[in-house]
C-alpha cells in the first residue's frame, strides 16, 4: 500500500566528496566510489555508499522530517542490540556540514523488503518467516516502561499518552473534528468512525499494561528479510524514529495492513511465533489491532502534506474498519 505514497520531502542529494567527508569521521581515509539513494523510506534520506577496498557498503542516513527523533533512534539501536536484529550505528552526530541536520553512518544489512518477499513465498516458507516476525515482535514488546507515552533521547517517557479507548476517541476528535481530516473523509464516514471509537474503543484497555516498546512503523518497508539454512528470517528492523511506549496492537495493526494481512495464514503464523517467544496475545487481537490502527489513518488524513493517494487509501481503510 505504501508503494503509491509520495514522500513528504525530496531526497537530499549530496556529492561523493561530501559523503566522503562524513564517512571519514568513522573510517579514516575512506574513499567513496559510489553514492546512491536507497528506496523504501518516506521521511528521511538513506544513501548506500560504496568505498574503495571495502566489500560491504555503508548506509548514510540523513534525518529530515523529525531531526529531534534521531538521538532516540540511536539509543534504541544500542538498547536493542543483541536482542532484536538492528544494524549497528558506526557513527552519529546531531549536525553535519553537508545538510546541517543529524546523520548516522550505519552498518549495511543485506536483505529484501518484507513486503515484496512475502507474496512470492510458498506457504510453508512463508509460515516460517511469519513465525520469526512474531518472535522479533515479542522481543521488541518485551521492553517495558512505567507508563505509555513519547520517548526522549534517553528513552524516558516525557509526554504521557492514553493508549486505551479514551485516547483513541480524543485522537480522532483532534484529527477528524478539530483538524482537516474530517473534511477529507466526509461527514458520514467521520460520524461512523467516531461512533465506532465510542463503541469499540474500550476494548483497548485489555492490552495497555504494562506499556511496551512500540516500533510504530513496523511494516513491509522497514523489515528486511533473507533466506538462511534454517529458512527465511528477519535480517533487520529499520527506522525507529517514531517508536514510543505503547501497546503491541499498534505494531500488529501496521504489519497486517493489506496486502500482508490478507495473505492466507500469515497473521496466524505471526501470532504463533509471538506466543512461542513468550508474548501474550488476547483472543481478539486482530480486532484490537484494527481499532488501534484507526489512529494512524486519522493522522494520515490530518497531515497538511497528505497526497490524494494517501487520503484515498486512508478513507478506504477507515471504512473497512468501521463498516466491516
Amino acid at each position: 500500500m505504501r508503494e503509491g505514497w509520495d514522500r513528504g520531502s525530496p531526497i537530499l542529494e549530496i556529492t561523493a566528496e561530501a559523503a566522503a567527508a562524513l564517512i571519514a569521521l568513522a573510517i579514516a581515509g575512506a574513499r567513496v566510489e559510489e553514492v546512491e539513494p536507497v528506496s523504501g523510506g518516506l521521511a528521511n534520506t538513506n544513501l548506500r555508499v560504496r568505498l574503495a577496498g571495502r566489500d560491504e557498503p555503508l548506509l548514510l542516513r540523513l534525518y529530515q522530517r523529525a531531526p529531534a527523533e534521531a538521538r532516540k533512534e540511536w539509543s534504541l539501536h544500542r538498547r536493542l542490540s543483541g536482542r532484536v536484529p538492528v544494524p549497528a550505528i558506526l557513527h552519529a552526530d546531531e549536525s553535519n556540514p553537508a545538510t546541517g541536520g543529524p546523520y548516522a553512518i550505519v552498518e549495511w544489512i543485506e536483505g529484501a523488503h518484507l513486503g515484496k518477499t512475502v507474496p512470492t513465498l510458498e506457504r510453508d516458507r512463508r509460515d516460517v518467516l511469519a513465525r520469526d516476525i512474531g518472535r522479533v515482535l515479542a522481543s521488541i514488546h518485551a521492553v517495558t516502561f512505567p507508563t505509555a507515552g513519547f520517548l526522549d533521547a534517553e528513552l524516558r517517557v516525557v509526554q504521557p499518552l492514553d493508549a486505551g479507548g479514551d485516547g483513541l476517541k480524543g485522537f480522532l476528535q483532534l484529527c477528524l473534528v478539530d483538524g482537516v481530516g474530517g473534511a477529507r473523509l466526509g461527514p458520514d464516514l467521520t460520524a461512523a468512525a467516531l461512533a465506532f471509537a465510542e463503541r469499540e474503543g474500550p476494548r483497548l484497555e485489555a492490552w495497555t499494561h504494562p506499556a511496551r516498546l512500540t516500533h510504530s512503523d513496523f511494516n513491509g518497508s522497514n523489515v528486511l528479510v533473507r533466506s538462511t539454512s534454517a529458512g527465511w528470517r528477519v535480517a533487520a528492523v529499520l527506522d525507529w524514529e517514531f517508536a514510543f511506549a505503547g501497546a503491541p496492537f499498534f505494531d500488529f495493526g501496521n504489519l497486517l495492513r493489506p496486502p500482508m494481512g490478507e495473505i492466507d495464514g500469515f497473521a496466524e503464523s505471526v501470532a504463533e511465533g509471538y506466543r512461542e517467544a513468550g508474548g501474550e496475545i488476547p483472543a481478539d487481537w486482530r480486532l484490537l489491532s484494527l481499532i488501534a490502527d484507526l489512529t494512524a489513518w486519522a493522522d494520515f488524513l490530518n497531515r497538511p502534506d497528505a497526497t490524494a493517494r494517501l487520503i484515498a487509501d486512508a478513507a478506504r481503510m477507515i471504512e473497512r474498519i468501521v463498516r466491516p
